[in-house]
């Protein structure tokens, strides 16, 4: 107990991982998934089962989900089948890192060691006097500050590309036409 059952799963966390980024952008089934949450209408269009897509990627949520009691499984946390020590906010906390992750493999990781490191100072905060609930608080800003800063990056490009076009059209040659 300790040490080797968080590094084991670690090691499970990265396969997992790898096998979500591996299967999300080089699969043609990752393809038709992508495309069915981009645009079920084009996905049905291109004779994608916009149906069956949806209901094979929640199960494949739902069991990913699933890993969540694997340490109770394997015997590392002593409260196996008791739904009240089951963290509260979990659920949360999954949404926040695959919004702070852009639902991209490599981000959720990133975003899920942040919010692992904030959660660990929580106790050590505690122990100086400070409220717990300042992680979650942190966390909260952490989430709303990216979710801002996507917006504002985006609507930039949004307006440069708009002006991009905007300058080829009024590149046009007008010679022949009649004003």
């Amino acid at each position: 107990s300790g040490a080797p059952d968080v590094w084991a799963l670690f090691v499970v966390a990265v396969a997992v991982g790898v096998g979500y980024w591996f299967l999300l952008s080089r699969t043609r089934f990752g393809f038709d998934l992508r495309t069915t949450g981009e645009s079920p209408t084009a996905a049905l269009a291109s004779g994608i089962g916009v149906g069956r897509m949806v209901i094979i990627s929640m199960a494949l949520s739902g069991a990913v989900a699933g890993l969540v009691w694997m340490p109770a499984y394997f015997g590392s946390v002593h409260t196996f089948g008791t739904p009240e020590n089951f963290q509260a906010g979990l659920g949360f906390t999954g949404l926040a890192v695959a919004l702070l992750g852009r639902n991209r493999a490599i981000g959720i990781a990133v975003g899920s060691l942040l919010f692992a490191f904030l959660a660990g100072q929580s106790n050590e905060l505690q122990r100086d006097g400070i409220a717990k609930q300042v992680v979650d608080i942190t966390q909260g800003v952490v989430v709303l500050a990216v979710v801002v800063a996507y917006e504002v990056v985006r609507r930039r490009q949004a307006r440069a590309e708009q002006e991009a076009v905007a300058a080829r059209l009024d590149d046009r040659p007008t010679e022949g036409v009649v004003s």
